[in-house]
């Protein structure tokens, strides 16, 4: 089977990209997507919905504490299913080198056959990243085949145009597209899977912690709005990333914390209410607190 990395970090837009794939595939049945989250309850997996099989491995990094069960679950994705595509998105802090040394791994030699490496890099954030993470920023752009520059809608046209060229120079052989919300879109020319090689070294990004909650009750989507607006003040420690899926009297939605916006549409139904927040120096009390108000509790 082929693989395609679906890489880049926290709030990029990652999940949607994969929606968009998944929607894009011709014969969606022969397409199965692994998805690594960063945290005790994952969310991903109910974000993309139904109709492709979604095998998530959460709890931990790809990268690091998860190797060994990351090559297990990708051959009995494999043996179980035989898919012809396999979408991966590993967490946002992966390295994308640690993904693709696993990949290369000799267990997986007779199940692996070409794969590509989609970096997406946010257009708002771009300058914050590079600053604060320059050898991680780094290592992903230059390990990947197609860089997806994501939210131009958000920067104006200079905007993007000035970021393209920093790409280009820092990887000439990329693919760099600008897209909104991670769509490439029809009859865009993209590279062949090709077989992998060597990464080498790459830098490791830490200092993140995550903190998951299952919500199980109906709640009032005020509520939920009223705490992701407020993990965008920085009250809460600095978040880098917070998701959630929840039952509302107005039925299933999603509410977002990426590039320090708040969104929030209607979803379709999940398992189960789940909320998920990423960053640094996390008032893990207030957190708890505000949760606990409309019916959440820790996982």
């Amino acid at each position: 089977m082929d693989v395609d990395i679906i890489a880049g970090y926290l709030g990029a837009g990652k999940t949607t990209c994969i929606l968009e794939m998944i929607q894009n595939e011709p014969d969606p049945s022969r397409l199965a997507v692994l998805v690594n989250e960063f945290g005790d309850v994952g969310i991903d997996a109910a974000l993309l919905g139904e109709g492709t099989e979604v095998v998530e491995l959460a709890s931990g990094c790809i990268c690091c504490t998860l190797r060994l069960d990351f090559r297990t679950q990708i051959g009995e994705i494999f043996d179980r299913w035989h898919p012809r595509r396999l979408l991966i998105e590993p967490t946002g802090v992966a390295t994308v080198a640690q993904v693709v040394r696993s990949l290369r791994h000799s267990d997986l030699a007779d199940k692996v056959g070409g794969a590509r490496v989609f970096v997406l890099v946010d257009a708002v954030t771009f300058a914050e990243r590079l600053r604060d993470s320059p050898a991680f920023f780094t290592s992903q752009v230059t390990q990947a085949d197609v860089l997806l520059l994501n939210k131009t809608d958000l920067v104006s046209e200079g905007r993007t145009q000035a970021l393209k060229a920093v790409l280009e120079s820092m990887n000439p052989e990329a693919w760099i597209i600008p897209t909104v919300n991670g769509r490439i879109g029809e009859g865009v020319e993209l590279p062949a899977p090709h077989p992998l090689e060597d990464p080498g070294d790459a830098e490791v990004l830490t200092g993140l912690a995550s903190v998951s909650y299952e919500v199980d009750r109906l709640v009032e989507r005020r509520e939920v709005r009223e705490l992701f607006d407020e993990l965008t003040t920085g009250q809460m420690g600095r978040v880098e990333r917070a998701k959630a899926i929840v039952r509302t009297v107005d039925g299933w939605y999603r509410f977002d914390v990426a590039s320090g916006r708040v969104d929030e549409r209607p979803w379709g139904p999940a398992p189960s209410g789940r909320l998920v927040v990423i960053g640094t120096d996390l008032s893990n009390a207030t957190l708890d607190e505000a949760v606990r108000s409309f019916g959440g509790k820790k996982a």
